[in-house]
């Protein structure tokens, strides 16, 4: 049999060894992964030594490696893409295009081809990783812009906003604040400036299990504070939108000092800091 027949017969086994595994697995998604890429490897390794294939050694050995650059790359692509979940024999079919990858790689001649090849693999691995950063850049200032609230933030005394997250199914923005020596921090929630301060305050979000011994006063005009335990938290309204902060052992005047001055901020800037 021609060379590259025998080589096809060794790549079509680890790719039915690939399915089979995948369809008679007992183990967990560990042992899945080692039953299905690895194992049906393993075999090309031994396939290609029985039929006696020209560098059959490394090129078992390289396969492995090779078939996984071949798996991170194509799904990263497809996540990029945003395609269709592929059927499962093709799913299952990197382990194979690794093997039939690496062996083309050991033939002899078409050396042009093969530096082409090899070129554009890796530049599409080295491009997913900016561009799945710009994706997720993308995705959550939309997220900021989803949640509907206005794009300001408080400015809170000896305190500096460090992250920021979006949670646009409970309508609203998450940021944290932080002193310069890192021993205190403050969560800070904007909510559409439509929220009440004081029903807010009697029916917080989220609420914590020291709630329940706590109530709600009027420490400034328009801001509401329930305090137990070393816990602060304190609701009102500031640059057109309803702030609530919560804190751990911060004095309640550095909270309320936090509705006397905001300032804009965009969605880049909170996604320069977003902690999700």
């Amino acid at each position: 049999m021609p060379l590259w027949g025998r080589r096809l017969l060794v790549v079509l086994a680890i790719w039915a060894a690939a399915l089979a595994f995948e369809h008679w697995s007992p183990a967990d998604d560990l042992g899945d992964f080692v039953l299905i890429f690895m194992a049906p490897l393993t075999l090309g390794l031994v396939l290609g030594w029985l039929a006696r294939l020209p560098w059959w050694l490394p090129t078992g050995l390289l396969a492995f490696p090779g078939a996984y650059f071949v798996l991170v790359t194509a799904s990263a692509w497809h996540d990029l893409l945003e395609a269709r979940t592929p059927p499962t024999p093709v799913g299952l079919a990197f382990p194979a295009l690794g093997y039939l990858l690496v062996s083309w790689l050991f033939s002899p001649g078409f050396r042009r081809p093969k530096i082409g090849l090899s070129a554009l693999l890796v530049a599409l691995f080295a491009v997913t990783g900016p561009l799945e950063e710009l994706r997720s850049d993308t995705e959550f200032q939309e997220m900021i812009t989803a949640a509907g609230v206005p794009l300001v933030v408080p400015v809170i005394p000896g305190h500096t906003l460090v992250s920021s997250s979006s949670l646009p199914l409970n309508g609203e923005i998450e940021l944290t604040y932080a002193s310069p020596d890192g021993e205190t921090e403050i969560e800070v929630y904007l909510h559409h400036e439509t929220s009440d301060p004081r029903e807010m305050c009697l029916d917080p979000v989220p609420r914590y299990p020291i709630d329940a011994r706590a109530d709600c006063r009027q420490a400034a005009p328009g801001v509401w504070v329930r305090t137990a335990g070393g816990f602060t938290r304190a609701v009102g309204r500031a640059g057109g939108v309803t702030i609530q902060m919560t804190a751990r052992d911060v004095p309640e005047d550095v909270l309320v000092g936090g509705f006397a001055q905001t300032r804009p901020v965009t969605a880049e800037e909170l996604g320069e800091l977003r902690d999700v």
